[in-house]
């Protein structure tokens, strides 16, 4: 039979307690650098009580980032804008949307690429996709913070129900022994 020490039981514990602190820390971190400096920037662009979203594409040492197209689609119609060399961010404003479907970006080279559940009152940076991890991690950012917040926040209860569960389980040894 396995009998733990006090000092194990705690080790068991706190394992886990640490991993979901390490796992809290991402959306912390994201809710932190996401939100106030670029919604007062932008909301300052729009009429008062609009709601917006931002793509801004940076340039690319390798590919043309130029012209690429940004079609959004909103409930009942789709807006369209261009990127260009003196304007690398592209504002719209939503009016009284409350989301935005899905933005469809049309790279200058002819590739096409889809986003879906696009985060609005945010700015987004739109890299142009070299690989699919380039492409999902792109799909990620733009769920916005509040959609990695509950997933990382889902994740960390998870690791604490599976501590205490590995806590419960160590004590039910010992008092068996």
């Amino acid at each position: 039979m396995l009998t733990l020490s006090s000092q194990q039981r705690l080790l068991l514990f706190l394992l886990p307690l640490i991993a979901a602190a390490l796992l809290l820390w991402i959306p912390v971190r994201d809710a932190l650098e996401v939100g106030m400096p670029d919604a007062e920037i932008y909301e300052a662009d729009v009429p008062e009580g609009h709601h917006w979203v931002a793509f801004t594409v940076p340039e690319d040492d390798i590919y043309t980032t130029n012209g690429a197209m940004l079609s959004l689609e909103l409930e009942f119609e789709t807006v369209e804008a261009q990127v260009d060399a003196a304007n690398r961010t592209v504002l719209f404003d939503l009016e009284d949307n409350e989301e935005a479907h899905a933005l469809t970006v049309l790279w200058p080279d002819g590739r096409e690429q889809r986003f879906t559940n696009v985060a609005i009152d945010e700015r987004h940076e739109l890299a142009y996709p070299r690989t699919i991890n380039d492409a999902l991690s792109a799909q990620w950012a733009l769920r916005g913070a509040f959609f990695r917040f509950w997933v990382w926040t889902g994740a960390a209860a998870l690791l604490i129900l599976f501590g205490l569960r590995v806590l419960s389980w160590a004590q039910s040894q010992e008092s068996h022994a």
